[in-house]
């Protein structure tokens, strides 16, 4: 698993994870269930260092076989979204990637 926090033109900042272990049949529109999919424990990290800091919603239409996506609030700070990327990272034993490094080619945020 990869995790990558980036803030692309069109939408406010993103933690994305990507490479993930998805279950076969996996699909955005059934929630994830597999307590020990890298899914589930990305996604269940990512709610659980922002309660009651921060608010963040899936991004449905970026999510994919592989990839999960969460955008930031519009009115979150920059060092609270970075903070939280952070715990995230850490607890979860991975490093960061930020900005436009971070991109990559199979992105679901680049052009193809």
């Amino acid at each position: 698993m990869i995790i990558k926090l980036i803030q692309p033109p069109s939408r406010n900042w993103l933690i994305i994870a990507e490479k993930l272990d998805d279950p076969s049949g996996w699909d955005r529109f059934l929630p994830c269930h597999t307590v020990s999919s890298e899914r589930w424990c990305f996604d269940s990290k990512v709610k659980e260092k922002a309660l009651g800091k921060l608010t963040l919603k899936p991004c449905k239409d970026l999510l994919k076989v592989g990839t999960s996506v969460f955008e930031y609030s519009w009115d979150a700070e920059e060092a609270d979204i970075l903070i939280h990327a952070m715990e995230v990272a850490e607890s979860l034993g991975l490093d960061l990637l930020l900005g436009s490094e971070a991109e990559c080619t199979n992105s679901p945020l680049r052009a193809a």
